[in-house]
Order: structure tokens, then C-alpha cells, then sequence
């Protein structure tokens, strides 16, 4: 078969649904191994699953059951896996398979006892009443399964149309959803978290796909998907997507376009409209734009109804590389930038390069400041101005991931993502939000750079270098019109502080950054005095 997908086929779901049957089926009209996760515990114990179970309990069968999940993950071939109904309750055992095509296969309880009815060699049916057993356990472990499922076809039918005459006709389905969701995930890069993990879909023409996307990565085409995005983004994307793609389940909220608009009164509205669109907890809230929209947007989504599902698609190459990675959401109050917030990991990133063609070239100066940011705390090669820009996306989007994986919840190195941001947020508040994010950036990684100076950190050389290079980005070196004191002052609310006690992201050498404390207030005020240019 010359379309042969490149990444394993891995068939999950509740006992009785057709795993085993329809992965065979599979595997033999593509021409690629099947294995069946139980046959290979049975082979490797030398037990049946019941003896297994009556002679190591039910704990002892998972735990080679994670076993026999790690070596078949661990197989570079290319195959179909038919998994065990609970082995991916287990969330280790799920990101074993990340990296995967995971599809769930699902049936009413009624179908699953007719199935399992006369089958002696289940040992969790073993109960006075099988039939009310089996639609407890799909109760329980549907907000896991819940994550694989493919509810466009295969998981519909799965549930209405289980006879054996339509084998076939779900065998090609399921291959045409492998193919597909294989193909989509070629240039896909993937986040993983406390809860799990979540895919960044990286391909230029992503946006013209979205349907395809959307029901590979989040499985919930068929209900209500609001689409929300601000008055810059709604005439030139918001409208296509929501009325063209997602048609007849897109529904468009547009909010006010800029940074003074992402406070709480935004996120009221934006709840008034979600109820209005009659979104419920299997819908999904869709960000369209720049990283006001997401953060906004993202903190709606994660307090709606305690949380639904979000999808992040960044239209600034800033939102593209910082903010739509990360899970942290949040909106401004009049004390502060970002004061209240949560986080929120979206299900699925959608970046498509190609938007940046409707870019103003003062926006792309701005997200230029981040990549920049970037190439300082982690990856130099960032710096280089001759890279591609897909390449310096993707490499870009790579540094925010490798850190927010180790530092989930900003508990230590994820603080280093603030290089420069302690002086940018200050400037954005003082100036009234007159100042672009990414500008204020700007002048902040200077800022940076010149206090790392002050503190025996970095020579000279290493100012200029990166003076130069936030200068041919495009992005401002100094601020003008705006008082040292009452930087200083908006400085204080700055999240890094603990207690009263100033703490600042600073370079010990390019790629090296650190957190320093208790620096001086005569210090910090020396510094905005250099970046003053009035």
C-alpha cells in the first residue's frame, strides 16, 4: 500500500468494541505487524488474563501491563496496537504513545454485554449484574477515553452500527483516519504536562485545514465551536473561519481590538456570549489573534463552566513563539499586567506562518523581541538574522516548550522567560498600554543587558551585541517621556517579587540567564536613567 503512515496505529476503548477485530483488519489490508497488548502479557506471564488476575491481582496485571506498554511504544516499527480497555487510564502509559495515532473505539453497554455475554474471561465482569458493571466503568473512564476519541465518523458508527457486516467498511474508515491524522502530524512538535500533553501544529496552510486539524487533535467536530477574535483579526480571518470552515457549528464572538481591553469586563462579555452560543462542556472555545485574544480568551475558556475546551490560534508571530505556548492565561487589572490569571493548557496549538503576510511590519518587529528573547536565554542560533523564519519559529516555539516542560507551574527556571519583562511591563503600564508589547520587550531586554553589566555580569561587547540586535529588529533601545520613579513604583507589582523584594532576570553570559534579588533601588533607577531618552 504506498500510503503507509509513519506512526503506529493504537486502538483503545472499553472491552467488547472491536479493538482486536478491527485492528487485524487493519494491519493485514495495510501490510504492517499487529499486536494485541493482552496476547503479549499472556505470552510473557505464561497465564491466561483471569489467572493472571487471581494470582497477582489487579495491580500486578497493570503493572505488566506498563511493561508490555513501554516495550511495544519503545518497536520504531510501524504498526497496529490494540491496547488493553484500561491500559491508557494509565496517564504514563499514554505518553508512551505521544507520539502515536491513538484512536478510541467505543459501543453502548447494551452492544458490549451482547458481545461479552457467553465470555468467561473477563475478570472485571465478574459481578452479579454484568451489564450495569460495564455502563459503570464506561461512566468512569469516559473523561479519559474521552480524549482519544474521533467522533467525526468511526466513533458514531462505532457506537450505532457495530454488526459484522460493516467490518470492512470500518476497517477502510479507521485507515483513512490514520492516513489523515498521520499526515497532519508530520511537522507537529508536542507539549507535555502535569495532565498530560497537548500537540503545536506547525505548517504553513494550517488555517485552510482547520476542520481536518480540529478533528484530528481535539475529536469534538459536531458540537458548538466558538471562534473569538478581535476587531484587527475578525474581517481577515474570524468571519472565513468561523462561517466557512467550521460551518454549521462555528459560531463568532469578536472582542475589542488592544492591550486595554483584556481586563475582566472583556471576559464578562465574553461568558455573556459563550452562554448565549449555548456552549457546554463538549464544545470548544477557539482564540483567534494575538496574544491579548489568547490570554483573554484562554482565561475565559479555563473558568467557563470550570474549564472547557480551548485551542490557541496565534495570527503575531509574538503570540506564535511566547504567549500560545505554555498554558498561562490571564487579564490586566489597574494595579498590574497579568495579575489574574490561571493556567490553562490548551488542547491543541494551531501555528500557520502564513498568516504573517497580513503582519504590519511594526508587529513583526514586536514578536521579533520574543525570538530574541529567546535566542538569549537558550538558543543563540536565534540570533542569527539570515535563519528562515519557519525555522526561527519552530526553533523559537522549541525554547518556550523545552522550559515550560520542566518548569510547568513558574515554580523556578520558567521565571527566566521574563528576561527583559520586568522593565517591559512596567514601561506598558505607566505609558497606559501606549506601548506594544513586543516594543516594550525592546527596551527591556536592554534593560536587562545593562543592569547583567552593572552587576560584573556582561562586558560592553555583550550590551552592544544585543543592542544591535534589538535595534535591527526594528524595536525602540530607549523610552522617552516616562518617569524613572514611577517605572520603579509599577516595577513593585511585578509577579518575580516575593515580598517586597525585587527580583530581576538578568544574563551571566549569552544562553545563560539567571534571577537575581534584593537589587538596590539606586541601581535599578541608574539603569532606567541610561534607557531614559527624552
Amino acid at each position: 500500500m504506498s500510503d503507509t503512515p509513519q506512526r503506529k496505529l493504537v486502538l483503545t476503548g472499553f472491552m467488547g468494541t472491536g479493538k482486536t477485530t478491527l485492528g487485524r483488519l487493519v494491519a493485514e489490508k495495510v501490510g504492517v505487524p499487529f499486536i494485541d497488548l493482552d496476547d503479549v502479557i499472556m505470552q510473557k506471564v505464561g497465564l491466561s488474563i483471569p489467572e493472571i488476575f487471581e494470582k497477582y491481582g489487579e495491580a500486578g496485571f497493570r503493572a505488566w501491563e506498563s511493561a508490555v506498554c513501554a516495550e511495544v511504544a519503545a518497536d520504531p516499527r510501524v504498526m497496529v496496537v490494540a491496547t488493553g480497555g484500561g491500559a491508557l487510564l494509565n496517564l504514563a502509559n499514554q505518553r508512551l504513545f505521544d507520539n502515536d495515532i491513538i484512536i478510541c473505539l467505543f459501543s453502548s453497554p447494551e452492544i458490549i454485554y451482547q458481545r461479552l455475554k457467553e465470555q468467561t474471561g473477563r475478570p472485571l465482569l465478574q459481578v452479579e449484574n454484568p451489564q450495569e458493571r460495564i455502563a459503570e466503568l464506561l461512566n468512569q473512564r469516559e473523561p479519559i477515553y474521552d480524549r482519544f476519541k474521533n467522533k467525526q465518523y468511526i466513533s458514531y458508527r462505532m457506537r450505532h452500527q457495530t454488526v459484522e457486516d460493516q467490518l470492512n467498511e470500518l476497517r477502510d474508515s479507521l485507515i483513512k483516519w490514520w492516513q489523515r491524522d498521520d499526515r497532519w502530524r508530520q511537522g507537529e512538535l508536542r507539549v507535555q504536562t502535569p495532565e498530560g500533553s497537548y500537540p503545536i501544529n506547525l505548517a504553513e496552510g494550517a488555517l485552510k485545514n482547520l476542520w481536518e486539524i480540529i478533528g484530528v487533535n481535539v475529536g469534538e467536530i459536531g458540537w458548538i465551536h466558538v471562534v473569538a477574535s478581535d476587531s484587527n483579526v475578525t474581517p481577515l480571518y474570524g468571519e472565513k473561519v468561523a462561517d466557512e470552515i467550521l460551518q454549521p457549528w462555528g459560531r463568532l464572538i469578536e472582542i475589542p481590538a488592544g492591550e486595554k481591553y483584556k481586563n475582566l469586563e472583556t471576559v464578562n462579555r465574553l461568558y455573556d456570549e459563550f452562554a448565549e452560543n449555548s456552549l457546554d462542556r463538549h464544545g470548544v472555545v477557539i482564540a483567534l489573534g494575538g496574544g491579548v485574544v489568547g490570554d483573554t480568551v484562554g482565561f475565559a475558556a479555563a473558568t467557563y463552566m470550570r474549564g472547557v475546551k480551548f485551542v490557541q490560534i496565534p495570527t503575531t508571530l509574538l503570540a506564535m513563539v511566547d504567549s500560545s505556548v505554555g498554558g498561562k492565561v490571564g487579564v490586566d487589572i489597574p494595579q498590574g499586567k497579568n495579575l489574574v490569571g490561571a493556567f490553562k493548557q490548551p488542547d491543541l496549538v494551531i501555528i500557520d506562518p502564513e498568516v504573517l503576510k497580513t503582519l504590519p511590519p511594526e508587529e513583526m518587529s514586536a514578536g521579533m523581541a520574543e525570538v530574541i528573547k529567546h535566542g538569549l536565554i537558550a538558543n543563540p542560533a536565534l540570533l542569527d538574522e539570515d535563519m528562515p523564519l519557519v525555522e526561527k519559529i519552530k526553533a523559537a516555539v522549541q525554547v518556550k516548550i523545552d522550559i515550560v516542560q520542566r518548569d510547568p507551574y513558574e515554580q523556578g527556571e520558567r521565571a527566566h522567560l521574563n528576561l527583559g519583562h520586568t522593565f517591559a511591563h512596567a514601561i506598558e503600564q505607566v505609558s497606559g498600554y501606549a506601548w506594544r508589547h513586543g516594543f516594550a520587550v525592546g527596551v527591556g531586554l536592554v534593560g536587562a543587558a545593562l543592569l547583567s553589566q552593572k552587576l560584573g555580569y556582561l562586558d560592553g561587547d555583550d550590551v552592544g551585541f544585543i543592542e544591535n540586535k534589538v535595534k535591527s529588529a526594528g524595536l525602540p533601545i530607549r523610552y522617552q517621556r516616562l518617569s524613572p520613579e514611577a517605572l520603579w513604583e509599577a516595577m513593585k507589582l511585578d509577579k518575580k517579587w516575593r515580598g517586597g523584594r525585587s527580583h530581576f532576570v538578568i544574563l551571566k553570559g549569552i544562553g545563560n540567564p539567571a534571577v537575581v534579588s534584593d537589587v538596590p533601588r539606586e541601581t535599578v533607577l541608574e539603569i532606567l536613567e541610561m534607557l531614559r531618552d527624552d
